[in-house]
């Protein structure tokens, strides 16, 4: 009688390759995190320093921005 059985021999695959691939998924979200915090503070702070066109134009590239979290828009 084996010790192990087909389905235990498959959790233990899962569970070493979440063990691997987890931390390098946080890590990419937490450096994406911290660039998009970065740039979104830049582009408030010259959106309080400017105004007329200058200002319309940082509330456009914060905007997209935002619309960057879609996975299909470009942000640069």
């Amino acid at each position: 009688m084996p010790l192990e059985t087909p389905d235990t021999t498959w959790q233990i695959i899962i569970a070493v390759a979440l063990f691997i691939i987890l931390p390098f998924l946080i890590y990419a979200l937490v450096t994406f995190s911290q660039d998009f915090s970065r740039e979104l503070r830049l582009i408030k702070c010259e959106i309080n320093r400017t105004d007329g066109a200058e200002r319309k134009h940082w509330q456009r590239k914060k905007r997209r921005l935002w619309l960057s979290l879609i996975p299909f828009i470009k942000y640069k």
